[in-house]
Formats: structure tokens, sequence, C-alpha cells
């Protein structure tokens, strides 16, 4: 079985040809920004994955496709995706099914994500655990028993919008003191801008011609360097992921804890506090049984769900 994956965000784009052993045979990344409205994005799409086809010489038997939601899964739609504007209504699987004349489906970005690291990753052979991506927001996928777990409407695993503080700053949502924005690459980028109008001594102001350029990456740079004021922020930010990540482990009890995304790029950085703060907050027992792990995908962790998502499907799991 090969697989013609599509990994969408609303930056950037990845597609890719795989076997059913998670070989990729071919594969693409692209900038998708959401100024470009759904047609022209779709085009490219469509040529990529034409292009990485052909590349891979094989024919493709089924696609998957991982995407921001909110979506509807079962018709493969998708309806008002807060990174991707004017795409509401769209079917994804038709669109892109029929260009190639084979099944397509579709599923949540962070739920494919959880599946590719059960198949594929460092979930594999593991059948509890939280897969949390983090990066410009905070999302998650949950494997209860060896599936993924939906929830009634489908739409389970909002985990970067449970509230670490009730009265914290505003989150995307809508909503107040969610996680998302308490932890997220955006809001560590946002807490460090703010706290710049108080004009502390930090090496970041060297690397940036204004605060507006100050991202994450940066902060974690900063920090890692010993930088006082970027060291405060990081570990700030690092508390309420851990803090997070510990209300998932007292819910769920899951075996593993995965992080993907950007953010998690830091390293040590990263999983050192979280993981003492996740053995200090959450209770003694479940705490014993839970690692926090990072994601064995890596920046493939999207395709690689796309891939895994074609595969549960076809295979009757999803």
């Amino acid at each position: 079985m090969y697989i013609l994956g599509f990994d969408i965000g609303g930056t950037k784009t990845m597609v890719g040809v795989a076997d059913e052993s998670g070989t990729v045979l071919a594969m693409r990344r692209f900038e998708t920004k959401s100024e470009l409205g759904p047609k022209q994005a779709l085009d490219r799409m469509k040529k990529a994955a034409r292009e990485v086809v052909r590349e891979a010489g094989v024919g493709v038997d089924v696609i998957g496709i991982g995407c921001g939601g909110p979506l509807d899964r079962k018709s493969g739609t998708l309806y008002t995706v807060p990174n991707l504007p004017g795409w509401e209504g769209i079917c994804l699987t038709r669109e892109l099914g029929e260009d190639f004349g084979v099944p397509a489906y579709l599923e949540n970005d962070a739920n494919a994500a959880a599946m590719g690291e059960h198949l594929f990753g460092a979930g594999k052979g593991i059948d509890d655990f939280v897969f949390m991506i983090v990066g410009t927001g905070i999302g998650g996928g949950i494997i209860a028993n060896g599936r993924i777990y939906r929830g009634f409407g489908e739409n389970a695993g909002e985990i970067g919008h449970h509230k670490i503080m009730s009265e914290g700053p505003p989150c995307p949502c809508g909503d107040r003191g969610c996680l998302e924005a308490l932890a997220s690459g955006t809001s560590i980028a946002r807490i460090a801008r703010e706290r710049l109008a108080e004009k502390p001594e930090t090496v970041i102001m060297q690397w940036v011609s204004s605060p507006e350029e100050l991202t994450a990456e940066l902060v974690a740079r900063a920090a890692s360097q010993g930088d006082p004021f970027a060291s405060s922020v990081w570990q700030e930010c690092m508390h309420n992921l851990g803090i997070g990540i510990a209300n998932v482990v007292n819910i769920l009890n899951p075996r593993l804890v995965i992080l993907g995304g950007g953010v998690t790029k830091a390293g040590s950085l990263l999983f050192e506090p979280v993981r003492r703060v996740v053995r200090e907050r959450a209770m003694p027992a479940l705490a014993a049984d839970v690692e926090v792990v990072p994601a064995k995908n890596g920046d493939l962790v999207g395709l690689m769900g796309a891939f895994a998502v074609a595969i549960d499907n076809v295979l009757g799991r999803a």
C-alpha cells in the first residue's frame, strides 16, 4: 500500500509519499500562507502532490490528510479554521481524493500526529499515551487502549484550552487563562515582548531591531546562555506547561506524554523543568507511571500522522 499524505498548516504544508511501514519515498515542503486563499493553496498542494508521486515512482492507493480544526472528519469538510481563513466549507477529501481517484481521509492535525507517533514513533507499542504539540499553539491527541480517543462530539484533546489561570491572559479561542495563552511559542514571545517595555538588560535586544521580531526560539537561545531576563520568562512558561501536563496526567493516567512541535526543539531546556514540575505536581502514583518524552517523528510528525490516518482508516481502526 502506497500512501499520499498531506500535512496542512496555516503557513506551510508538507506533502509526501510513503509505504505502509512509514518509509518516506518522496516529499515536499512549501509555504501556504493564509493570504493565498484556498484556491491558490490547493493548486500548490495538488501540483506538489503530483511531483512527489512522480518522484516516488509508485501508484497511490489512499490519501491521508492532517489539518487544523475544527473540522468534520467523516464528511472531510472544514469548519471555520482560525489558521485558514476562507477555507470554511471546503471538502478536502473530495478536493484531493478526486484529483487522484483514490479514497481520502481527513483528521485533526494533533490527532493525526498522535496516530503517527503510535504507528511509527515514540508511542509504538504503547496503547495509552497523550501527544501534545507545543508550537504556535498547543494541541493534543489521546491514544486510549490503542485507539485515538475523540469524545462524544469528536473534539476531545483540546489540551491547549484547559484553564491554568482563571483570570489569565486572553487566548485565541476567546477565553482566558488557557495553557496555550501561557506556554505556546506565540505566548512565550508575547510575554517577553510585554516585559521588554520595562527595559531590562537582555542580550535579546542585540539580536533584533524591534521587539516585534522577538520569537520563542530567541527567548530559548538567550535563556540557554544564562540571560536573566530570558531565563525568567522561559522558566515561568515551562512551569505553566508542566502544570498543564500534570493536569493531563492526573486526568488520564497515561504511560507517556509525548511532546512535539517547534518549542520542543529547545531540548533539555524544556524537558528538564517540565519533568520536574510533573513529578512535583501530579499525584505521586500517577507521576510514577508516566514519562515525558520527545516525539520521535520530529519535523515530520504531521506528515507521518497523515500517513497513519490513511492506514488506520483502511484497516478500520480510525
